[in-house]
C-alpha cells in the first residue's frame, strides 16, 4: 500500500469519532435542557446521562464539571429562544399596548420558566450564567420602559414608575404570582393589568 494512502484511511475513523463525540456531546446537553423543562433543576451526571443515552463517564468527556455543563446549556438555550423576546407590538393606544405587553410577556415566561428556574439556581455559582441572566433583564426592561414611554414621561414621578413596571412585568415575579400565589395564566393576566394601569394611569 502506498505511503500516501494511509492518512486517508486513518482519517476516516477519526471524522468518524468527531462526529460521534459531537452527538453525544449535543445530546448530553439537550438531555440537561429536557430535564430542566419537566422541573428537575439539579440533575445528577447519572440521570443526565441516562437521558442522553450515554455513559456517565461521557458526560465528564466533554464538559469540565456540572457548572460548566450547565452554562453551556443555558448559554445554547438563549440561542434557541431568544427570538421569543423580541416581536413586541408597541404600537396603539395605552389599552392596546398593554394588551401586547402582557401577552407578550406571558408567552416568554411559558416558554422560558423551565430553564429560567435552573439559571436562578446556576447563576450563583456561574459568572457566565450571572452575566446571560443580567443581560436578558435588561432587555426585559428596557422593552417594558419603552412600550410605555408616554405615560411613564406623564407621571410625576418617572423614575419610580419605570422601576413599578420593569418589577411588575418581570419574570420573577410572573413566576412568583403563577407559582407562590398559585393564580391561572389567566388570573396571572388580569393581576398584571391591574397593576400597571393603578401605576400608569
Amino acid at each position: 500500500m502506498p505511503p500516501s494512502a494511509q492518512p486517508q484511511q486513518d482519517a476516516i475513523p477519526l471524522d468518524g469519532r468527531r462526529e460521534r463525540g459531537a452527538r453525544n456531546k449535543a445530546a448530553v446537553v439537550q438531555a440537561l435542557l429536557q430535564l430542566y423543562e419537566a422541573g428537575e433543576i439539579q440533575p445528577s451526571a447519572a440521570r443526565i446521562a441516562e437521558i442522553a443515552g450515554v455513559s456517565e463517564r461521557s458526560v465528564f468527556r466533554y464538559f469540565d464539571d456540572m457548572e460548566d455543563l450547565a452554562a453551556t446549556a443555558i448559554v445554547i438555550q438563549w440561542e434557541r429562544i431568544h427570538q421569543f423576546y423580541e416581536g413586541l407590538d408597541g404600537s396603539g393606544d395605552f389599552e392596546q399596548r398593554l394588551d401586547a405587553m402582557i401577552e407578550h410577556r406571558l408567552r416568554l415566561f411559558d416558554k422560558t420558566i423551565g430553564v429560567g428556574r435552573a439559571s436562578a439556581v446556576v447563576s450563583a455559582r456561574s459568572a457566565t450564567v450571572a452575566t446571560a441572566m443580567n443581560q436578558r433583564r435588561t432587555i426585559l426592561r428596557n422593552q417594558a420602559i419603552e412600550q410605555f414611554a408616554p405615560e411613564i414621561a406623564a407621571s410625576t414621578q418617572p423614575d419610580a414608575v419605570s422601576r413599578i413596571v420593569d418589577y411588575t412585568l418581570s419574570i420573577e415575579n410572573i413566576e412568583y404570582l403563577r407559582s407562590s400565589v398559585g393564580l391561572s395564566r389567566n388570573r396571572t393576566r388580569d393581576t398584571l393589568m391591574t397593576a400597571l394601569r393603578l401605576a400608569l394611569t
